[in-house]
């Protein structure tokens, strides 16, 4: 789920450089229309040598979350860095081509916008106050080396609509960072409340191991794996708790419910991480051992059985003691999910006639059972 959420991230940030790319050549084509009208006096080698430059800078910028190179940086989706790469292509209009100081402007308005859906507040704020620095400088560059290019009235109203078109683009865009923001965190929060809905769909409540619907299915996806890879194989262990209702009639609900919890830690500390425990009805268990012969999968039981038979139930009763039962049987090729753990049943049913706190292991030949697990 992490994979996948992570290659949504990175196609989003892909999708978002793209769309600046595709305003970047627009912005270029724009510019050369203008010139080829003779409205920018700007040499062909000058105009290719910065805007070419400037275009290609942006292309690297695609190309570097395109080939996932950005996920090791602070900010993967380059904010800042695409911001201020489109607002210089914006500046240097502004520098070359006083008479399309409009284009400059509008350009420079979407650039400021830009930042909204992805900046912090602060950060926004103070790029866009970066933004009409830069742009301050630059028409004062423009008026200081060509006064006479152009109307100056008409320039200076432009830069003044320009910067209050800017304040508003930072207002609306502060509002939509906001709404932004809330819309992760309740993503975040939806995410997180779903997280605990599987959890609770897979867990026993009272002990916090998988429940006997999750091991089922993931009874199902080891035989899968074992009928592709005929070589590998895995055992599951039925366990059952000894005279178990003595306990609650002994010491109640609540001394019953512990011993299952203790059973539980106990279990889950003798297995590794690839193995399942779950808690498969009442005082029963299932333990899923992968990649393990019965024999090594008996080596856990007994490690487990030992354990248990040391715990101490009450204080007031040190001498009382819960053992556990065990039958193991190794998945055979071929055979039903249903008919390994009818294996194993009988084997902890031959524990129990044994005497109980044993281990007792499955015959390897598959048979057909009434009895289904489903």
């Amino acid at each position: 789920m992490s994979e996948r959420n992570d290659e949504q991230r990175q196609a989003l940030r892909l999708r978002r450089a793209l769309i600046g790319m595709i305003g970047c050549l627009a912005f270029v084509v724009l510019a050369w229309t203008a010139r080829e009208f003779g409205l920018v006096a700007l040499p062909t080698t000058g105009f290719w040598l910065l805007f070419g430059s400037w275009a290609a800078g942006y292309a690297a910028l695609v190309a570097l979350i395109h080939t996932g190179r950005n996920q090791g940086l602070k900010d993967p989706s380059c904010t800042v860095p695409q911001i201020l790469w489109a607002a210089l292509g914006a500046l240097m209009l502004l520098l070359l081509a006083p008479e399309l100081f409009a284009l400059s402007w509008l350009a420079l308005l979407v650039v400021g916008l830009f930042g909204a859906f992805r900046l912090s507040s602060r950060r926004y704020v103070t790029i866009n106050l970066m933004i009409a620095g830069a742009a301050t400088a630059a028409f004062v560059f423009n008026r200081v080396v060509w006064p006479g290019v152009g109307d100056t009235a008409a320039a200076a109203l432009g830069y003044t609509a320009f910067l209050l078109a800017l304040a508003v683009v930072t207002v609306v865009g502060l509002e939509l960072s906001g709404y932004r923001r809330e819309l992760v965190q309740r993503s975040e929060q939806f995410a997180q409340a779903c997280d605990r809905l599987r959890e609770m769909a897979i867990r026993d409540e009272l002990t916090g191991l998988h429940n006997r619907r999750f091991l089922m299915d993931v009874l199902q996806q080891q035989k899968a794996r074992h009928d592709r890879r005929p070589g590998q194989v895995f055992s599951v262990c039925f366990v059952a708790l000894d005279h178990f209702r003595r306990v609650n009639d002994m010491f109640g609900h609540c001394k019953s419910d512990l011993v299952l919890k203790r059973f539980a830690e106990i279990a889950r500390k003798a297995v590794r991480e690839e193995d399942y425990v779950g808690r498969f009805g009442g005082e029963e268990f299932l333990l899923l051992l992968a990649d393990t012969p019965k024999d090594n999968a008996a080596l856990v039981a007994e490690r487990i059985r030992r354990r248990m038979a040391d715990l101490l139930i009450s204080d007031e009763v040190p001498d009382f003691r819960v053992s556990a039962s065990f039958g193991i049987s190794a998945h055979q090729p071929g055979e039903e999910v249903e008919t390994t753990l009818a294996r194993a049943d009988e084997a902890l049913h031959a524990a129990g006639r044994g005497g109980r706190n044993r281990v007792a292991l499955a015959a390897d030949q598959p048979h057909r059972v009434g009895e289904s697990f489903t």
